[in-house]
Parts: C-alpha cells; structure tokens; sequence
C-alpha cells in the first residue's frame, strides 16, 4: 500500500459523519492482562524467548538488548517517526538499561521489503530487517515465500494476550491497526449527494475525482469496495478485469486532468485544499487529517462491505536481532503506544498511529481531548468485534497478480 509522507495538524477536533452500513465478520475477545513488556529486574525466573529457543532470565535478557544493540523496522511514513524512534529508544533504556538505536525505514511502496528479504534469502546475505510492520495482504505474499518466522507465543510478547482473536496471526503475526481501509473522501457541501464508490462514475464529478494508481493496496481496497458495489467476485481474477473495465471507462473521465491516479497523500491533500478536486479515494485515516488541518468540509463514504486492510508487524526468518525484534512488537501493542496520548505530537499525526481498538483494554485510553467525538471518527469495539469483512488473502493476492498487470496495461503501463 501506499502510506505516503504525512503532513503536520494543528491541534483540532471535530466531527466526521461516517456514510457506513457495516455487515458481517467476527472477532471474538481475549483477556487482558496488565500491559507492559518483560525486563526490569535480575534474578532466576525466566521467560521463554522464541526464535532463540531459551529460556533466559531478566539478566540474560538484558545482556542480549546491550548485545544486539539495535534494530532496523520496515514501516510506512508517519510525521511522527522521529518521536515513535525516540519513545521506543527511551523505553528500552528503562526497561532493560541499554542504549540501542532502532532503525526506522519507510516506503512507499512495501513491496520493496519482501523484494530485499527475498533477495539476501536466495543470496544468502544478512536478512536486512528485524521486524516488518505493514499491510496484511504483504504478510500473506511473505508467508508464501517462506520469509516469515514464527515467535508466537513468547514471554516477550506478554501484549499478544490484550488482542482480539481476530487480529492474531499466530505464530507469524499480530495486527497493530484494527480498523484501516479504503474510504471515499469526498468534499460535503459541494458534494452532498455522494452515497457509494459507484457514484464516482457520475457526470456530476467531471473532472473533479482522484483514485489510486494500479500495483498497490490502495488500489486494490477500491477495487474490492467496487467489486461488491459490482456484485463481483475478488477471488476469480476475470470478474475483477470487469471491474477495472468498469472503473477506466466510468470513473476514468471524471478524473482530474483526465488522469489523475495518484496514492501520493500530500498531492491528495493539496488537491481537496485547493479545491481541484472534491472526490478521492484513499485511506480512512486521510478524512481525518483534512479535518484536523482545517478542512471542515471533509467527510468519507465507507465501503458497505468494510474490507479492512491493516497492517500487521511480524519478524523475518534469521533476523539479526530477534530479542529486540519481539520487545519493540510487544511495544507497539501496547495501549500507551497504540494510544501515544503523552507524546510529544500534533493531534494530527496522533490519529496516524492510532488505528481503532485492537481489544477491550484499550477502550479505556481514549485522550480527554478527543472523548467527544472519538466516535464520530471511529469504529466502536463492538462494530470491530461485529462488522469487518474476512479477506481471503492468498486467493486475493492470487487474483490480484493477474486484475493489477490487466489495470497497468489499460492504462498503458
């Protein structure tokens, strides 16, 4: 997908009316113990560490933090990253009393990852990444090439136990979104109208619409919102190419300029400030940062089917550094972290890296300054346990070989 550079907010709050009929789906709770990682004091209990295989005291553990030393994590791009790299280093100080530094790469385009991990596999070389924390249909392409390791459970992960069923990927992988997916974000009072994705087809938006470019999530999750609109099937490859069709010869000349596929966030949001454009589709999380930078026109259209697309962090096979790997996953689980309300940070990029409740125990830790209208802007713990939709994503990635080179090539790629 493409979680491009984020832009800075002002502090500001405010309403988003969600245009949402959410269906079925299933996520069942788990209990939830007290948060927090493993460390602290010496002494001869242990904690079994996966990956390493042993089990080690809090000494041990230590002395295997100073060793390693670091970590290199494949992400996105937040505005908060320096923050996130700081909060994470500061924490293991504490906790473990050694001074690592926590390599934090992002993309564009996450594919890249698993070409490199792919690459020092068949090489040989050293894996470059300790952890990868991105999409989930990226951990299904990883897991079918071999490149994913198994650390579930572990006494490092203690946080595992806070999520939802649904969100585990046991022993591979732990989601740290709960509800990220593809919305319509469109301009309300110039636009009021706007119901579904269909609508983008409508003469009324000539030249006024933006959709993602072929080859990444983000245009996959339009096409899957399409593909039901459309009464298609994701998982067969040749009803998916009806939807492209549909989507090139109907939303195509409503498109700014005439062609503007565009996942770039800036553009996105320079192109709805201006005016230029009063209908894009992206991800969930941009309505609410025109909000928060000041464009109270701004609201969303959610898919009727809700396919949520949320990242999910796991650790490649023979990362270089394991016990650090599962200390900053059980970290980035953590409600403190998944709600950042003491850090150093705009409300804006706030809302990037939180992405809705990943259970019960992080019901609690919405910030004073958002109680008001954190639901106007959210999914409740009940819609996430009820109503996200269940991506088949081996048969999606399948498919999706075959509907995004077919999206390329109608548009001359």
């Amino acid at each position: 997908m493409n979680r491009t550079t984020r832009v800075s907010a002002p502090r500001r709050v405010g309403a988003l009316l969600f245009s949402a009929v959410l269906l079925v789906g299933a996520c069942s709770s788990t209990s939830s113990p007290a948060p927090g990682a493993s460390g602290g004091g010496g002494g001869g209990a242990t904690k079994h560490v996966a990956i390493v295989n042993k089990d080690m005291t809090d000494d041990e553990i230590k002395a295997a933090v100073a060793a390693e030393g670091g970590l290199t994590v494949g992400n996105w791009t937040y505005t908060a990253t320096d923050e996130l790299v700081n909060q994470f280093q500061k924490y293991v100080k504490a906790t473990y009393g050694a001074d690592i530094k926590l390599t934090y790469v992002g993309s564009q385009s996450p594919s890249e990852y698993l070409t490199k991990l792919s690459a020092a596999k068949n090489s040989g070389s050293e894996t470059p990444f300790d952890v990868i924390a991105v999409e989930e249909n990226y951990w299904q392409d990883a897991i079918d090439q071999d490149l994913v390791d198994s650390f579930l459970p572990s006494d490092l992960v203690p946080n595992e136990k806070l999520l939802l069923d649904g969100f585990k990927h046991s022993p591979t992988a732990l989601a740290f979104q709960a509800a990220s997916f593809i919305a319509l974000v469109y301009n309300k009072t110039k636009q009021p109208w706007i119901k579904s994705f269909k609508d983008l087809a409508d003469p009324r938006l000539k030249g006024k619409v933006t959709v993602p470019p072929p080859g990444d999530i983000s245009s996959g999750g339009l096409l899957l919102a399409l593909s039901k609109e459309l009464g298609k099937d994701y998982k067969d490859p040749e009803q998916m190419k009806e939807v492209v069709d549909w989507l090139v010869d109907n939303i195509g000349p409503n498109l700014v300029n005439g062609d503007k596929y565009t996942s770039t966030e800036s553009e996105l949001q320079q192109l709805m400030d201006s005016g230029t454009a009063d209908a894009e589709v992206f991800w969930n999380g941009q309505t609410r940062l025109e909000y928060f930078s000041g464009n109270k026109d701004v609201s969303q259209v959610v898919p009727a089917a809700l396919f949520p697309i949320n990242g999910y962090v796991w650790i490649p096979k023979k990362a270089p550094h394991p016990v650090l790997a599962q200390i900053f996953i059980n970290w980035r689980l953590a409600p403190e972290v998944q709600f950042p309300n003491d850090w150093n940070i705009e409300h804006g990029p706030w809302t990037q890296l939180s992405e809705g409740f990943l259970g019960d125990a992080y019901v609690s830790h919405i910030p004073d300054w958002f109680k008001d209208d954190y639901y106007n802007n959210y999914l409740t713990i009940d819609q996430i346990k009820s109503s996200l939709q269940t991506i088949d994503w081996k048969a999606f990635n399948a498919s999706s070989k075959v509907f995004q080179d077919y999206f390329a090539q109608k548009l001359g790629q």
